[in-house]
């Protein structure tokens, strides 16, 4: 017994050595500020961070000059209304609005100096007239609204981004996504034929350039979407597109 309880123990210590040198010794070598990035996104909750030294704070915090940088997570965003059995083409990003709540465009399709955006994911969400469509039987709703303008195989949509005459694309318009929506279900009491719809354009990263495009200050850019054909809506509906990124501008 006494010889089984020392192996255990020197097995114990052995394990605890392969422990310290396999992950606490790489941890310390990183740093903290990576140490904080591993930990937080080792935790599930989707957005690493890294721990910032006190003087690098304040340095932030107080700028010494209007012109330093700040480098942020942003979304900019545009929305265009697909007009029932006419459309067969929207720009994106083309103009400024004064309506926030449409675009965050400050100026028509560039990017004011000094500002620049590191492309990562470009994302699209159909803003349906209203969130559940009800109609006494048939197909007509939200969600066959979403499916003539994503997958009718007789618009084939397509999206191209072009910055500065360069364009990326075309490619199918279901590779975007959408940000996001409500879940749930719901339930009623009928006396006739109902068709009740509810959807939303799928949430997911979207498509990701992952830094590698970026889109320069004072340089024109338009994310496009073509149709082969015009589809018949319930209604006239707003398509919203976000590309998403690090944005590069003035700290005031």
């Amino acid at each position: 017994m006494y010889k089984l309880s020392f192996i255990l123990k020197v097995a114990a210590a052995f394990a605890l050595l392969a422990f310290v040198a396999g992950v606490i010794t790489p941890l310390l070598a990183m740093g903290p500020e990576h140490v904080g990035t591993l930990l937080f996104a080792a935790g599930g909750f989707g957005a690493p961070f890294r721990a910032l030294p006190k003087q690098a704070v304040e340095a932030a915090a107080t700028p010494s000059s209007g012109h330093a940088q700040e480098a942020i997570w942003f979304q900019l965003f545009d929305t265009q209304t697909y007009v029932s059995a006419a459309t067969t083409r929207l720009v994106f990003f083309n103009a400024a609005n004064a309506d926030r709540t449409l675009t965050n465009m400050e100026q028509a399709g560039a990017l004011p100096r000094p500002q620049s955006l590191q492309l990562h994911n470009i994302c699209m969400d159909i803003l349906s007239l209203v969130p559940v469509s009800t109609a006494a039987g048939g197909i007509a709703g939200v969600l066959n609204d979403m499916a003539l303008l994503l997958l009718a195989s007789a618009s084939r949509p397509t999206w191209t981004l072009s910055i500065s005459q360069k364009s990326y694309g075309p490619y199918s318009l279901t590779l975007l996504h959408g940000t996001g929506g409500p879940a749930g279900f719901g339930w009623g009491t009928f006396t006739a034929e109902e068709s009740i719809q509810y959807a939303r354009n799928e949430p997911g990263p979207g498509w990701n350039y992952f830094g590698r495009v970026i889109i320069p200050e004072q340089v024109n850019f338009n994310l496009e979407m073509t149709w082969a054909a015009a589809q018949t809506l319930t209604g006239d509906t707003r398509l919203r597109c976000s590309l998403f990124g690090v944005l590069n501008r003035r700290v005031l």
